[in-house]
């Protein structure tokens, strides 16, 4: 007999952003909603039929006309389950099927039962990660503990993350890009959040996809200037 998936509580919303992602969105929320129907995609200025594949699924299909970066559309977001849904917790993943929603109850059992308000999926370190990836993910973690101090956090880079109503007003960042990820890390630190981690799923569908190395170079720069600013 087929397990049946543990529902979520109705308190917690789902945010999906995503940029032309037809190929994979609609498997995706499919996968999700075995587990609630409390799903926010937002799309973040797509060329292709990404919204219309969405709307199939789910009500909440949020729309930026043009594209403004995946912090943005994340902020986009998490303001509309905090402040129109009345969301308790929001946890963020990825639209390209390379995040496994059977975790979704993994976030909700850590964040209660480490007392956490942001738990952080970090993911297996093995042969599928790129060494690049690797070298990067540490290097992003040692450069937030060094410069902000607490505990180490692993796999920063990773998008798939939960977050509460009360952590969200000193998490809500200022990053439009990729830096978003690093942001919410710091000022994790910065602002002593309790936090906590679990080990989610390595699953990759285009190596390529995803940060450059100019992407990193200015990443490191923006750690610096929140070390200064926040």
């Amino acid at each position: 007999m087929a397990k049946t998936a543990t529902k979520l509580p109705a308190s917690v919303w789902i945010v999906m952003p995503g940029l032309n992602e037809s190929r994979y969105v609609r498997t995706v929320l499919k996968k999700v909603k075995n587990y609630t129907d409390n799903i926010i995609f937002v799309d973040d200025g797509s060329t292709d039929d990404t919204v219309e594949q969405a709307e199939k699924e789910i009500t909440h299909v949020l729309h930026h006309k043009i594209n403004l970066g995946k912090g943005a559309a994340l902020k986009t977001g998490c303001d509309y389950a905090f402040n129109e849904l009345g969301a308790n917790t929001v946890i963020m993943m990825d639209s390209d099927d390379q995040h496994n929603p059977a975790e979704l109850p993994k976030f909700i059992e850590a964040m209660k039962s480490a007392k956490a308000e942001v738990v952080f999926g970090a993911r297996k370190v093995d042969g599928q990660m790129p060494f690049f990836k690797r070298m990067m993910n540490k290097c992003a973690s040692m450069s937030i503990k060094l410069l902000f101090g607490g505990q180490f956090i692993p796999d920063i880079p990773s998008g798939y993350k939960a977050l509460s109503k009360k952590a969200y007003p000193k998490l809500r960042w200022d990053s439009l890009g990729y830096q978003v990820e690093m942001e919410i890390a710091s000022r994790v630190s910065r602002y002593k959040i309790p936090f906590t981690s679990i080990t989610i799923d390595t699953i990759y569908h285009d190596h390529d996809k995803g940060m450059t190395f100019l992407n990193t170079l200015d990443l490191f720069h923006s750690i610096l200037w929140w070390r200064i600013t926040l």
